[in-house]
């Protein structure tokens, strides 16, 4: 064997030295212009339900503690408050009249081209976990040949069974189907995959069930409530709090799994290098109008969550009123990326405005309802501004609401004399944006009715 003498082994030793650094510093610079993407988010999370927005009686420590270190946008609107929608919204950046997309159970077609497919040209790694429901049917297993890019895949189309975790993995003839809460098993893949991927750019997106109905949370969860004093809204009639309690655990327990993702990239050493942001499709009206569910046009059902950390370019401990429209987080997450938007995206590309380069924002989101059959969420359309809402339905205008006064909606102004020229204004600049926008679909269905609550 030959022997090296010292000054040799120096030489050796510096240009191995010299090898590894500039490894590394091309490792940091394809960091620095492909950051990894881990995208999380909850099914039916209304925006109140975290603490960092007001709420003192939910305990969301981790997602407190993620919105004081990155950004928090107070006025995050899902365009199309329903499950198979927004997630269209959230793959390709377009509109569900324009993909198709108008109501739950009908699958995405092949044709768009979605946030992983633009990514992979990129070079990312693209990995789904969760709840899907783009597949046409609420049946599993989900028969998907065109994963629609994403080259790692644990998935359920749908269902609400969140104590009896069910996913197929990438191309498995049979689900797998393991015990536990589902968030924590599905936390446990993203943690894998985190690890697993960490050398290189990737793409992850955690599609949570929870908090959606049926609400009932883990017992170590609702423990955790057991001291408070759970109070409904100011426009929520009666007293029915244990939805709430059974909603809020589970909210807690998404908090915990947020907690552990964000410890997970810490330990891979990439939270630098990660934009790691939090949302969910729509809301929940949890009695509050006297009504349930989502698919109106009240801030409990269009107003969600969303909170961004990206260390490496976007500032810490941001509070925005910012609009930021569902339909805006695809071409957002890929400017981030350094990747082109698509042409035919009709969402904005607001990552210079969240990175301090841009001052451009949006003035309005349109707000779209479609109900299958015409059953009692009804045909509705809508506009939200930062300080007021307006909706029409068929039989004529719905509601119109000055958020800047009247936060909890509780003086519809619709019929108001004052006001009639702000609810012509508002109208002419909803119209004017169902025209450029292309959406023409005729309006149906009966006005939704109040539900009974138990006082």
């Amino acid at each position: 064997m030959r022997q090296l003498s010292r000054r040799g082994f120096l030489k050796v030793s510096a240009a191995g030295a010299s090898l590894f650094a500039a490894r590394g510093l091309r490792a940091a610079a394809i960091r620095k212009d492909k950051p990894n993407i881990v995208f999380v988010f909850a099914d039916q999370m209304r925006a109140c339900a975290m603490g960092c927005m007001g709420n003192e009686q939910v305990i969301t420590p981790n997602l407190d503690k993620l919105a004081a270190s990155g950004l928090l946008v107070t006025n995050a609107i899902s365009c199309q408050p329903v499950c198979t929608p927004f997630r269209g919204h959230l793959m390709t950046g377009r509109y569900g009249h324009a993909t198709g997309l108008i109501h739950n159970d009908i699958k995405l077609p092949d044709s768009e081209t979605t946030i992983a497919e633009v990514l992979k040209d990129r070079g990312y790694q693209r990995g789904y976990i969760g709840k899907w429901h783009l597949n046409g049917d609420r049946r599993d297993p989900i028969a998907t040949e065109n994963r629609q890019g994403w080259d790692y895949w644990a998935v359920r189309n749908c269902s609400h069974r969140h104590f009896n975790p069910v996913y197929w993995l990438n191309n498995a003839k049979k689900p797998t189907t393991p015990k536990g809460w589902e968030p924590e098993v599905q936390t446990d893949l993203a943690i894998d995959y985190i690890k697993s991927h960490k050398d290189n750019p990737f793409c992850l997106f955690l599609s949570f069930g929870p908090p959606h109905n049926p609400y009932k949370a883990p017992q170590q969860y609702l423990a955790k409530y057991a001291d408070r004093k759970l109070t409904n809204r100011p426009n929520a009639p009666g007293d029915k709090t244990n939805s709430l309690l059974n909603y809020y655990a589970m909210v807690t327990s998404l908090d915990d799994c947020i907690g552990r993702i964000v410890k997970a990239l810490d330990a891979a050493g990439i939270a630098e290098d990660t934009v790691l942001c939090f949302s969910s499709d729509h809301g929940d009206m949890l009695g509050s109008q006297g009504h349930v569910l989502k698919q109106r046009p009240w801030a409990e059902s269009i107003d969600i969550p969303f909170i961004m950390r990206y260390p490496r370019k976007i500032k810490g401990a941001q509070k925005r009123d910012w609009l930021v429209a569902s339909v805006d987080i695809m071409p957002t997450l890929l400017g981030l990326a350094g990747a082109a938007v698509p042409k035919q995206v009709q969402g904005m590309d607001l990552s210079a405005t969240f990175c301090g380069q841009s001052k451009t924002g949006r003035d309005a989101a349109f707000l779209f309802n479609v109900h299958r059959g015409g059953g009692p969420g009804c045909d509705w359309r809508g506009i939200r501004t930062k300080k007021w809402v307006y909706a029409y339905h068929k039989f004529g205008d719905w509601v119109m609401y000055d958020l800047e006064n009247d936060p909890y909606q509780l003086r519809n102004l619709i019929d108001d004399p004052m006001h009639a020229a702000k609810k012509k204004q508002l109208r002419q600049q909803l119209e004017a944006m169902r025209k450029e926008l292309g959406e023409n679909i005729p309006l149906g269905g009966k006005p939704p009715a109040k539900i009974r609550l138990p006082g």
